[in-house]
């Protein structure tokens, strides 16, 4: 009885150990996986001009309303832009497909991330210029004189105000 517990453990053992020995490897190569996309994302994150896109979906929501502040969230889920060539020189096939896909996927995350932020405060402040009276998108016109008695046209536009003469 004593030798078929040996023979059952042996058994096991020798089957088992590939199992064991496959796992340790793929957690080596998860955690090889993991670094690469980290590097990646911080690469993203330190190129990423997050201004720009936040500039971009505000103005054009805050100029147009849903729907133009509607390409600048278009134009930025498209956005994917590779990573310099010099990041990747001399690394193995492996290595390079991780970054690329990774980095791309960063960039265009922290694009649209921003454009959404900048559209939705875009359009807030156009919702709240529109309940006050001001349209940023309205110009009226206004004739005055000035104090040599010209006619000036007086170009009112949302909140800048722009001077035109005429009739001098």
């Amino acid at each position: 009885m004593r030798r078929m517990y040996i023979a059952i453990l042996v058994i096991g053992l020798a089957l088992g150990f590939p199992f064991i020995a496959i796992a340790d490897s793929s957690q080596a190569e998860l955690e090889v996986l993991r670094r690469i996309a980290n590097a990646a994302k911080h690469d993203a994150n330190t190129d990423e001009d997050g201004c720009f896109w936040f500039c971009s979906g505000f103005s054009l929501a805050l100029g147009g309303g849903c729907l133009l502040g509607s390409l600048s969230l278009v134009s930025s889920y498209s956005y994917r832009p590779s990573p310099p060539l010099t990041r990747l020189v001399g690394k193995p096939p492996e290595y390079i497909s991780v970054y690329i896909d990774t980095y791309k996927e960063q960039r265009r995350s922290d694009a649209a991330s921003a454009a959404i932020v900048g559209c939705a405060l875009g359009a807030a402040t156009a919702g709240c210029l529109a309940l006050i009276g001001v349209s940023p998108w309205s110009t009226a016109l206004q004739e005055s004189t000035d104090k040599y008695g010209h006619g000036v046209n007086v170009v009112l536009s949302g909140i800048s105000r722009v001077a035109v003469i005429r009739n001098w």
